[in-house]
């Protein structure tokens, strides 16, 4: 399944590149179902490239009747990024907590200028599901649930991939949003 969206952001390249890149925890709350992002490591990988690890923990809504087999864990993911200040752009891939082979998604987000006062944000995703990987999950209990699994993995990770670009724009509208530090 490709995921892709593109939106203008109403500021410039010089302040949402390193807001994204740096600051990704505060964009968190103007996401959709995401509680928090943490940052977990970072590495300069040369003059122009930055590693970084985030934690996106997400708020999952499961359907009562598989609540007991699939715990809201197994749906927030690790964020394994290489921001390229040279090209301004993030290529990245996805893995579940408890399963890192519950999913593949692998994309590149390009931010570009558009004048000194607006930037376009290119979001691209490549997403492919293995809800027959959920880790011990009996066969007849995981033919009942890998169609609930597939549903609430589109639910999460979509949205919150095209919504980005407006989470941003959000950001920057809310008189009472925290200031990047650092």
């Amino acid at each position: 399944m490709l995921i892709e969206s593109r939106d203008i952001i109403p500021r410039g390249l010089d302040e949402v590149y390193p807001l994204m890149r740096d600051h990704l925890d505060i964009v968190a709350k103007y996401l959709p179902n995401v509680q928090r992002i943490d940052r977990i490591e970072t590495e300069q990988a040369g003059d122009d490239i930055l590693k970084v690890v985030n934690h996106w923990f997400v708020i999952a809504e499961v359907p009562r009747a598989v609540r007991k087999v699939l715990k809201p864990e197994l749906f927030s993911w690790k964020d394994y990024a290489e921001w390229n200040n040279a090209d301004h752009s993030v290529s990245y891939r996805l893995e579940s907590f408890l399963a890192n082979d519950l999913y593949d998604a692998t994309g590149t987000n390009y931010f570009k200028a558009v004048g000194d006062d607006r930037t376009e944000l290119r979001v691209t995703c490549e997403l492919d599901i293995h809800a027959d990987r959920i880790p011990g999950m009996p066969k007849f209990v995981l033919n009942k649930v890998m169609p609930i699994v597939e549903t609430v993995i589109k639910q999460l990770v979509a949205p919150n991939l095209r919504s980005v670009g407006k989470a941003v724009t959000a950001y920057y509208r809310d008189p009472n949003r925290a200031k990047p530090t650092g």
